[in-house]
């Protein structure tokens, strides 16, 4: 329900009804809301009833919907619907007189309210409420019909109410008459009054005004008598109307008056005539009675006056007697709080002293005018308030001397208490799913306090008692004298104990330095503890808040002075971060027991927050540094080979807990079943899970010296940006292992593929190991870091940037993995382009040459060729398979396969092209056999070689459509040969018609013809040019 408070009281309901007109009255409303269905949505409403109308209201922000006539209203219920309307007018018939105009309006104001369904919580809540309604419009009703009546027969109700009171005034007046001893005149107005009203109903002043006849009456009715109506016409300024009506009353009633005196009038006589029956010899009786009884009184009275004298007399020696006594027993009594006072003072027991002395003082004021009094007053007295004072001081000193030497006691034992008090709280829960997906899951933990002695309870108890001296001083008017003697003597221990205590470092250890700190602190914070426990006992305070606060403020500061000397000291310390670790955690205790035990003044942690922030940093700085120099040993002195996990435990170590096996993105090839027996060998280098570890450690650290909590005494002075404080020193982490592995990376082998593998796999698991951390740093963290979101495995969110720095690693891994295994199957390659290795080949398969080689043929590569460098791919598959993703092993089968393939292909067209040396037709016959070799090796090989590889490996494109193309190779290295073919026997002919040439003109030179000598050196000049070309021709055929 929207109501704040009750329907009757609730202010926006009550000015609903006051802007309608209505009753403030409120007779009925419904506790819990109801439901109608408006504009297609289920809204909350209230129904709140008054005598004349039931208003329906709504419940967001109480507003009026409609309202309906009690007198009209109709209700029905089914179930838990609620049907509410009004009667029409024709059903109404009887009602129309008074009530036509009011429902007229109703329904034309609201036409869409005129029947309204509700839905109820419940059947039995519809149910009352049908009652409920149905009573109210019955009353409704009824009372209508009463007034009907009323208003339709005035004087037949006139005369019935008329004769009702006779009948009670003629009750009265039998009553009246029964009782013998009323007054007459009591009894005739008794009897008047009930008559005045039937009389005067033919009087002017009834008939012009009743109400005025009744004010008139209300003033002449004797103890009835109303004075409201002489008010009322004072303050509307009707005095002449009134005693005009006034006036008219008594000339109406006067007959009534003179009744009234005539039937008193003889009683009045009869009494006159008794007064005169007394004699005068019944008067003379009387005086002789009267003077016997003066004498008696006379005499009586000398008798009491002698009585009175004895008495007088009697005490005022009983007076006297009592006096005595009295001074006696005061002076016996002040005589033994005397006493009690010097036995108490001879005890030591000061305060019952000093109460005594009190009490000595307040019974010996009486006797001041007595030398008891004054010796007990100007001697005694002061003299016992010495004692005390002295015997005062001496307890004080000691008790002091107790506060100095119950410090160190007190504030080790605060240190060291093993009690806690826990607030609720949340606790996180991490919930993998099989699928690789994660989430935090959040229940509450209810608050706890686990209950444990405190050592050093019976010195705060003495401490307790010890300030009761105070209430001696303050006794004997030397309060001001306590506060500022205990004043001055802690600051005299504090300075002793803490601000010039001295630090001896000489001969001592990290751990004994560390020790003198720990006394340091505990000195200082039972000196603080005792301070606010004297405080809070004593009244008045022996020290103000502001000399606490300032108390406080030096001694942080002389702790923080100290604590940053003993860190300086520690440096040359081989466990610098151990002891660091432990004055942080002393300085953080310290601080949060002072800060939240201290109730009489807040203090403030500033100081102390600030060096242990900076502890903190610098602690976390070692730390950072320690697991980067761990992680680069553990990267640089990897072999990168696969992990063998021996036992359940390792399998657990190194892959169940990071995960590694429900990470579905990455594809790890690991047993389904996870560890069952035996040895099972891992795709990734042992450094994955050492890295991990070390990662996950190194924030455990940072969790367990880092202060999460808002609400904590000692914080963090940036608490909103811890998260990235911490997230970019776990980006150091993972950027300084990312640079490393790329440094690892190159000193490997170029050619060392299995390793490469290795490589690329870890650096793919690492995204997995960094999620891994992101979820513990989502557990420890207190505010929200995406706990409600479910994140994947293998996709960090808050170390993106992390895990993109390994994804870059993990793609210079697989070009690096593809440099080396091209390079490996190029090396294999290399007798392709030799034609002696295609000779052989046709020399082997017609039976010439032996198929078997030597060891010394492998060594100069025989022992390689196609063949040999698609057997290497091949077998290479199952191993990479068995450390590589298969998504990685298709890339790089697809990609070292197609260089294979065009690898052979230049290969084998140099061999060809290199094949042709004298130009012979033996040359070109050997060249179409070694290309037939190649066209018919390939037909043979390559579906065996996609048979083989569909079985190592699915999905692979080159198992479907190998990319190299033998017969079209082969054809074009056919078209080659006979190209170059056709080019030699050109080149032969063109050499056969120069040396011809030649030949003729030597002859014409014989016969030394003029003109042929002319012809001869044309024609040489000619065979010389030709000879040049066909040479030229020849050279760059040769080239090509």
């Amino acid at each position: 329900m929207e109501l704040k408070t009750e329907a009757k009281e609730n202010e926006k309901i009550q000015e609903i009804l006051r802007d309608m007109d209505d009753s403030p009255h409120i007779l009925y409303y419904t506790k819990e809301p109801l439901h109608i269905h408006r504009h297609g949505r289920r809204k909350r409403v209230l129904i709140v009833s008054t005598p004349y109308h039931v208003y329906l209201i709504k419940a967001k922000g109480i507003s009026l919907y409609t309202r309906w006539p009690n007198k009209l209203l109709t209700v029905s219920s089914t179930q838990n619907i609620i049907s509410i309307g009004t009667l029409d007018l024709s059903q109404g018939q009887q009602l129309q007189t008074f009530t036509q105009t009011a429902v007229s309006e109703e329904i034309s104001r609201d036409v869409e309210f005129k029947t309204v369904q509700l839905e109820c919580a419940s059947v039995l809540q519809a149910t009352n409420t049908e009652r409920w309604l149905q009573k109210l419009a019955a009353d409704a009703r009824w009372r209508t019909e009463q007034l009907k009546n009323y208003e339709s027969h005035p004087a037949q109700n006139g005369a019935q109410e008329a004769n009702e009171k006779e009948d009670e005034w003629s009750g009265a007046e039998s009553e009246g008459s029964d009782d013998s001893t009323g007054p007459l005149w009591e009894q005739k107005q008794q009897q008047l009054l009930p008559q005045r009203p039937r009389e005067g109903e033919t009087s002017s002043l009834f008939q012009k005004a009743p109400s005025r006849y009744l004010a008139v009456a209300s003033l002449v009715d004797g103890e009835f008598t109303d004075y409201t109506a002489l008010k009322n016409a004072y303050i509307r300024n009707e005095e002449d109307i009134l005693q005009g009506d006034l006036a008219a009353f008594i000339k109406e009633n006067e007959g009534q008056v003179e009744k009234l005196c005539e039937s008193h009038y003889p009683a009045f006589l009869h009494a006159a005539r008794q007064c005169f029956f007394i004699s005068e010899k019944d008067a003379e009786l009387v005086g002789q009675e009267l003077g016997g009884a003066t004498t008696l009184a006379r005499s009586s009275v000398m008798e009491m006056k002698r009585a009175a004298a004895d008495l007088n007399l009697s005490r005022c020696v009983k007076q006297n007697v009592a006096h005595v006594g009295s001074l006696l027993r005061s002076t016996l009594e002040l005589a033994e709080i005397l006493e009690t006072v010097e036995q108490r003072v001879r005890k030591q027991q000061l305060l019952g002293a000093v109460v005594s002395l009190k009490q000595l003082m307040r019974g010996a004021a009486p006797f001041a005018e007595y030398a008891l009094g004054e010796y007990v007053i100007h001697h005694r007295v002061p003299q016992l308030s010495q004692d005390i004072f002295t015997a005062a001081v001496h307890d004080f000193n000691a008790w002091l001397k107790l506060l100095r030497e119950s410090s160190l006691p007190i504030g080790t034992a605060a240190l060291k208490w093993e009690g806690i008090v826990q607030s609720g709280s949340v606790e996180k829960k991490l919930r993998v799913s099989e699928e690789g997906e994660w989430w935090v899951e959040m229940s509450y933990v209810r608050a706890c306090i686990r209950r444990a002695p405190f050592t050093e309870s019976s010195s705060i108890a003495n401490i307790l008692h010890g300030t009761s001296i105070q209430e001696v001083f303050e006794e004997l008017h030397h309060g001001t004298y306590y506060r500022n003697y205990y004043a001055e003597s802690r600051m005299q221990q504090l300075k002793l104990d803490l601000f010039e205590a001295p630090l001896s470092s000489e001969g001592l250890d990290g751990e004994a330095t560390v020790g003198e700190l720990e006394k340091y602190c505990a000195t200082a914070l039972g000196f603080v503890l005792i301070e606010d426990i004297v405080h809070n006992v004593t009244e008045p305070h022996v020290q103000s808040t502001t000399e606490i606060i300032c108390m406080w403020e030096k001694l942080s500061q002389a702790m923080a002075d100290r604590a940053r000397h003993v860190s300086k000291l520690l440096l040359s310390d081989p466990d610098y971060t151990a002891r660091m670790m432990d004055v942080f955690r002393l300085l953080r205790s310290f601080v949060g027991i002072a800060v939240e035990s201290v109730k009489s003044v807040r203090l403030s942690p500033l100081i102390l927050s600030l060096v242990v922030e900076s502890m903190s940093d610098s602690i976390i700085s070692s730390w950072l540094q320690e697991a980067c120099v761990e992680v680069t040993q553990v990267v640089l002195t990897d072999t990168l080979m696969p992990l063998n996990a021996t036992s359940s435990e390792e399998y657990h170590a190194y892959v169940t807990r990071f995960y590694v096996d429900r990470c579905k993105s990455i594809e790890l090839p690991l047993p389904v079943c996870g560890f069952t027996s035996g040895c099972v060998t891992l795709p990734y280098a042992s450094m994955v899970p050492a890295i991990g570890d070390t990662a996950l450690r190194f924030l455990s650290q940072c969790h367990s010296i880092m202060v999460m909590d808002d609400g904590a005494v000692v914080r963090q002075s940036e608490l909103n940006n811890v998260v990235e404080m911490l997230l970019k020193y776990l980006s150091v982490l993972f950027r300084t292992v990312a640079e490393l592995l790329q440094t690892h990376m190159f000193s490997v082998d170029a050619r060392a593929v299995l390793q490469l593998a290795v490589y690329v796999t870890s650096c793919a698991t690492m995204s997995v190991i960094v999620s891994c951390v992101e979820q513990q740093f989502v557990l420890a963290w207190h505010g929200d870091c995406g706990e409600a979101r479910r994140e994947t495995l293998g996709v960090p969110r808050l170390l993106a940037d992390s895990a993109t720095l390994f994804a870059k690693a993990v793609q210079k891994g697989i070009e690096r993995l593809l440099a080396a295994f091209v390079a490996e199957t190029e090396d294999r390659l290399q007798p392709v382009a030799e034609i002696d290795y295609w000779k052989r080949l046709v020399e082997i398969r017609r039976g010439t040459a032996a198929p078997t080689t030597t060891r010394a043929d492998n060594s100069a590569g025989t022992g390689k060729g196609l063949v040999e460098a698609m057997e290497y791919i091949i077998a290479m598959i199952p191993k990479l398979t068995a450390v590589l993703q298969v998504s990685v092993v298709r890339s790089v089968l697809g990609s070292v396969v197609a260089h294979a393939a065009i690898t052979t292909q230049s290969n084998l067209e140099r061999a060809i092209y290199s094949g042709c040396r004298d130009g012979t037709a033996s040359d070109f016959t050997t060249l179409r056999e070694c290309v037939r070799e190649f066209e018919l090796l390939c037909a043979i090989q390559i579906p065996l070689w996609q048979r083989r590889i569909e079985g190592a490996i699915s999905g692979l494109s080159v198992a479907q459509r190998f990319p190299l193309q033998p017969k079209q190779i082969a054809d074009e290295l056919i078209l080659w040969i006979r190209r170059k073919e056709a080019e030699v026997a050109a080149e032969q002919a063109s050499t056969n018609q120069v040396f011809a040439g030649i030949e003729g003109a030597g002859k014409l030179v014989a016969k030394g013809v003029e003109r042929g000598i002319q012809v001869v050196g044309q024609t040489v000049k000619g065979g010389a040019n030709a000879i040049t070309g066909a040479a030229s021709a020849i050279k760059g055929k040769r080239e090509t």
